[in-house]
């Protein structure tokens, strides 16, 4: 393994680990702001840091970075906008748990398309992974809900996300002026869907401001910028296996922040995570 991929996995670990912080975080905020609004915020703050950087970049945008983060913009607009809707009704490890199902549906979608090949040993990984992520977290408490089905759509919007993304940034866009686009048409979505739908915007509590500042720098500005590099390098079957460790962090901070208790089947599904990973990405 060259030095550059692995340098792209441990940025997609770090990622992994921005994102599980934020589960409990985002729950909270959630009811201070609708679902659409804070998408919204979350996304111009992004998008605002991101216009800041590109700066006369932005009168450069060719074709495909206009088109190509339409497209992903819209993927990453489904998928928060019902991974938000989900946590209103569901518990944040089992979102965690559900949004990670897009580990497994990124190589069945690659495969049904034909649009790459998927190797026997990136399916081993999967099976693995999905396996460590039903023990680690358990859903099995309580019946399945409007909550946990929305999810299932966020981690089907995500999986769409990371595959559409892999594509375009394989045509050579650039990191920044492509996640303009994608953070603005992000922002420009939530921002309509909330006027129209819901009756109050936002009640500006501590909270409310806190995760707005951590999800919008760091789990989207930092995060998404640095998984555009990553998928220049990774494919996505790849990134997906990576970001089975994301609920390995979620359960990890509940644990540390929340005083919430793992347990021994807790630990065997977090080590068969980490084993699937290390096994998809060896060699």
């Amino acid at each position: 393994m060259n030095n550059k991929k692995r340098m792209a996995h441990v940025a997609l670990v770090l990622v992994t680990l921005i994102w599980g912080i934020t589960f409990v975080m985002v729950k909270d905020a959630l009811n201070d702001a609708g679902p659409f609004a804070f998408a919204a915020l979350r996304f111009t703050i992004a998008g605002v840091l991101t216009l800041i950087v590109v700066n006369k970049s932005i009168f450069t945008l060719t074709k495909t970075e206009v088109v190509g983060g339409l497209v992903c913009g819209f993927f990453l607009f489904c998928g928060y906008a019902l991974q938000n809707f989900g946590l209103m009704q569901t518990s944040a490890s089992k979102s965690a748990f559900i949004t990670s199902v897009s580990v497994l549906m990124v190589p069945i979608i690659l495969y049904l398309f034909n649009i790459q090949q998927v190797k026997i040993k990136i399916w081993i990984s999967v099976a693995l992974a999905t396996i460590g992520l039903y023990i680690l977290l358990d859903p099995r408490g309580g019946r399945m809900n409007w909550g946990d089905i929305l999810t299932f759509g966020c981690a089907l919007g995500f999986a769409f996300h990371i595959i559409s993304q892999g594509y375009y940034v394989k045509k050579g866009v650039r990191i920044l002026p492509f996640f303009l686009v994608q953070a603005w048409a992000v922002s420009g979505l939530s921002f309509l869907n909330s006027l129209i739908f819901e009756p109050q915007f936002a009640i500006w509590s501590t909270r409310l401001i806190s995760a707005l500042l951590v999800t919008g720098i760091a789990a989207t500005f930092i995060s998404i910028l640095i998984m555009i590099w990553a998928q220049q390098i990774l494919n996505p079957s790849q990134t997906a296996i990576i970001f089975a460790l994301e609920p390995v962090f979620a359960a990890f901070f509940a644990i540390l922040f929340a005083g919430e208790v793992l347990g021994f089947l807790g630990y065997v599904g977090g080590g068969l995570i980490v084993l699937a990973v290390a096994y998809g990405e060896s060699g």
